[in-house]
């Protein structure tokens, strides 16, 4: 009696777990492809009180909002009316353009683009954060965030994605003698190849090994393959995209954080043919210019300062308090984008600088820890820099 009572109360409470467990295992953002059970360990070499208490219950909000705007956009585009394809040659009239926007949209918020299916573009720029960083004690302390390899971090804090897309190719001027365009703080997207910086900076971060981590261009092309909005891109870009051969150890490849050892500095170790190594460079390409649709759209860029209002006229909401569109403010659609700005203060405890930053012991000193330095564990002695590395121990560095 006891028995049969236990089991039918084991199989019930079973039943309910299974449909609990069951839509999460067929989440849009997560996938079955024998990943391996063991977890990733922690990298943590930091002095105990550089990382903010609260940073991994923070991260897990992030991921629960990222996860919600994802689910959302799937929503909208599936609620989107189809384009009438028109022209020669062919366009997308009617909701072409609404449909590359969200399927940039859909890229910047997917974090199964990763190496470890846990960081999105946008979880370094949520919306309501101006399109930055979303965690205050990570901004209000070191301002770089990390990236899907714990606790590996980005090197500078994230640009907000505000009016990007309307900054040039980095070009010299030879009137003014300076330059003009590029992306990130130190201009290195420099739009060369798509004349856009925008969408040149959209490929970096997801093979940055401090970021998303993806070993190779093609993991990010892989992964979209796999995606809930692959017919969107195919619809947009084309069905040739996807055809790809993809070798049996795809998934384990782009399962490896890039920088591993066992990669051997291969920027290139998925084994390619050279057409299919071609047809997922034009993707990769694809995959950051449907980004910069979606940051040049009103969603992102909305011009909605006041001194936009003065420009088209409104001049008692140019003086008014009236609420703007959280991040950077534009002036125009003509906006300054001379590349030279004034110094950024250094991080006053920065991740980067714990881990890169070497230091030397003065004998006879105290052990009292100061930020920007890293200690030896078996010294005694005081850490000091060196007088060259004094000048970039702590500063900002660049990314």
């Amino acid at each position: 009696m006891r028995a049969s009572l236990f089991i039918t109360r084991s199989g019930a409470a079973a039943m309910l777990l299974g449909a609990w467990i069951l839509p999460a295992s067929v989440s849009a953002q997560q996938r079955d492809d024998s990943r391996p059970s063991a977890p990733q360990p922690v990298y943590n070499p930091y002095p105990p009180g550089l990382l903010p208490p609260d940073l991994e219950s923070e991260i897990a909000r992030v991921v629960r909002e990222v996860d919600f705007i994802f689910a959302r956009t799937l929503a909208e585009w599936k609620a989107t009316p189809p384009p009438t394809v028109t022209g020669n040659p062919p366009s997308l009239q009617g909701s072409g353009m609404r449909l590359v926007q969200l399927l940039g949209k859909l890229e910047l918020f997917d974090r199964t683009i990763s190496v470890n299916e846990n960081l999105a573009c946008s979880s370094c720029h949520m919306p309501y954060a101006g399109f930055s960083g979303p965690i205050p004690s990570v901004n209000l302390s070191m301002g770089q965030y990390p990236g899907s390899v714990l606790f590996r971090f980005g090197k500078r804090k994230p640009q907000s994605y505000t009016y990007s897309p309307f900054y040039p190719a980095l070009d010299f001027n030879q009137t003014q003698q300076d330059f003009y365009g590029g992306n990130f703080w130190d201009l290195r997207a420099t739009g060369y190849k798509l004349q856009s910086a925008d969408a040149d900076q959209a490929q970096h971060p997801v093979l940055d090994t401090q970021e998303h981590g993806f070993p190779d261009a093609a993991c990010i092309v892989f992964a979209v393959s796999r995606s809930p909005y692959r017919p969107l891109f195919e619809q947009i870009w084309g069905k040739q995209a996807f055809d790809i051969r993809w070798p049996p150890h795809t998934a384990e490849i782009c399962r490896t954080p890039g920088g591993a050892a066992i990669l051997h500095g291969d920027p290139t170790p998925i084994p390619l043919s050279r057409l299919d190594r071609g047809r997922a460079t034009a993707a990769f390409d694809q995959f950051a210019l449907s980004i910069t649709a979606y940051e040049r759209s009103e969603d992102v860029s909305a011009f909605s300062s006041k001194f936009d209002a003065f420009l088209k006229g409104n001049a008692h909401r140019a003086i008014s308090g009236s609420p703007e569109t959280p991040g950077i403010r534009s002036t125009s659609r003509t906006s300054q984008t001379r590349s030279g700005s004034p110094p950024i203060p250094r991080a006053r405890r920065s991740p980067i600088w714990e881990w890169a930053c070497s230091c030397e012991a003065k004998p006879g000193g105290s052990t009292r820890t100061r930020p920007g330095h890293r200690w030896r564990p078996s010294s005694t002695a005081r850490c000091r820099c060196p007088r060259s590395a004094m000048s970039t121990c702590g500063r900002v560095p660049v990314s």
